[in-house]
């Protein structure tokens, strides 16, 4: 048997709360009806209701007094203001610091029940958020890996299989979609998890100063080398070796770091001694690999070196089902270093979210979520707070008909743009100086260009 929402009425008058609990038991609440105000703020901070409809005015303990304490003690009750006429004024007030709605008296009753049922919708949306984020601290966190589409499953099963083995492990997929977070999951599982993970960057480093760093040099070996330093690999020693974008790495340093792996030496610039290291490598690339091949970018010998075990993640736009809880995942992760007292999405954020395409992917959507908790004006996040791509939905495919040629053309430009914006984003890390040179523009365009599409650089240098 479904249970009948409890609703607690306070008022002064012995008229109104009679009447108003005839019409909720037609409409199938409970009432519980309160004509104490102190005795209705004892109540809300001892037992739990599905609403609260209360009168503004009241000799001993007014309605925002009482709206006060819910707030407090329960902040996801949908609270309704009872209001007379002449005194909207105090009803508005009373919104902005928390109601949910209010009813002029006299009301009609199906006035009253629409008030109700929207109050009550509004309730099961925290209940939802509520088990949205008991999913996400119990079912879908993978050493902070969030999803639960079955593309995500089988990712999570693959991780499980080739942790414990020291195969080597490349990471495939777009920009964004968490490629290190997966390395680093691997090596957490591993029997390398009390060792180093070392992740480098192959598209960070200028190429004359990479071999230096992978393989550390003597004192000596070339100006400015004051005293011998051990490279990264040496430093990875019994851990896990991560490269990121492996395809920039250099053919000279591919064919030098490929002896490493097949024979556990390397030998530090400038010197003799052969030094032993056990290191197990896992790489990513945002690369068409294929493509890569043809291209000569990277030794075929190298690259079957690296792909003994494939790992391939999914972009965002393939795995929908994640969004929510990503979205959730992303709000608690804001709110942490925000003074804002955002308690959820509205009904029509989620889906809106849903329909848009993400080629930023997972970090395009943190940055989103990150942005509209500064742009939040409420509690709620609405879709008014979401970029302006993502509130129209410009992601979906043109409709012809009802455009010009030269708006049809705008929206390419703009579509084209952003994701040149977020390549250069991902290859620099953020960094605008390199982006404007590769882009031949001034950083005071580029900062423009990025402020347009609402891009943050700095998430990029993270």
């Amino acid at each position: 048997m479904k249970t009948m929402p409890r609703v607690l009425i306070v008022d002064d008058e012995p008229e109104m709360l009679s009447g108003c609990s005839k019409i909720l038991r037609a409409l199938n609440y409970r009432p519980v009806p309160i004509q104490d105000g102190k005795l209705a703020v004892r109540l809300l901070q001892e037992e739990e209701f599905d609403l609260v409809i209360c009168d503004l005015f009241m000799p001993d303990v007014d309605g925002m007094e009482i709206l006060h304490t819910a707030q407090k003690y329960a902040p996801q009750t949908p609270f309704i203001i009872f209001t007379a006429y002449g005194t909207i004024d105090r009803a508005v007030e009373a919104m902005k610091k928390g109601a949910f709605d209010f009813l002029e008296k006299p009301f009609e009753a199906e006035h009253l029940k629409v008030v109700l049922e929207k109050g009550m919708k509004q309730r099961n949306l925290f209940h939802e958020r509520e088990n949205l984020l008991k999913q996400l601290e119990n079912k879908y966190s993978f050493d902070n890996i969030i999803g639960k589409s079955a593309a995500m499953n089988a990712v999570f099963e693959l991780i499980n299989s080739v942790a414990k083995s020291d195969a080597n492990v490349l990471i495939t997929g777009e920009s964004g979609t968490g490629k290190e977070l997966i390395a680093r999951s691997i090596h957490a599982r591993s029997d390398r998890k009390t060792k180093s993970f070392v992740p480098v960057n192959c598209g960070a480093f200028p190429e004359s100063l990479f071999e230096s760093e992978i393989f550390g040099y003597e004192k000596g070996a070339f100006t400015g080398a004051n005293k011998r330093k051990i490279g990264l690999l040496e430093f990875a020693n019994g851990g896990t070796f991560f490269l990121d974008e492996v395809c920039e790495l250099p053919l000279a340093l591919q064919t030098k770091l490929l002896r490493v792996l097949q024979n556990g030496q390397l030998r530090h610039i400038g010197g003799n001694e052969l030094i032993e290291v056990d290191v197990r490598l896992i790489s990513a690339t945002n690369r068409d690999l294929q493509n890569a091949l043809e291209e000569g970018q990277i030794r075929n010998d190298f690259y079957y070196r690296l792909n003994v075990i494939n790992i391939h993640l999914p972009p965002l736009r393939e795995r929908r089902e994640d969004i929510g809880l990503l979205a959730e995942h992303f709000l608690q992760k804001a709110l942490k270093s925000s003074s804002k007292e955002v308690r959820g999405f509205d009904e029509h954020v989620i889906p809106q979210l849903e329909k848009y395409n993400w080629p930023g992917n997972v970090r395009e959507l943190e940055n989103v979520i990150e942005r509209a908790v500064a742009l939040a004006g409420g509690n709620i996040i609405t879709i008014s707070d979401l970029p302006r791509e993502i509130q129209s939905n410009e992601n979906r495919p043109y409709s012809f008909e009802q455009l010009s040629l030269t708006e049809v053309k705008q929206k390419a430009i703009d579509d084209v743009e952003k994701k040149y914006l977020l390549y250069l984003l991902q290859k620099y890390h953020g960094h605008v100086t390199k982006i404007s040179e590769e882009a031949g523009m001034t950083r005071r365009n580029i900062h423009r260009l990025l402020n347009r599409h609402n891009l943050n650089p700095q998430a990029w240098r993270e």
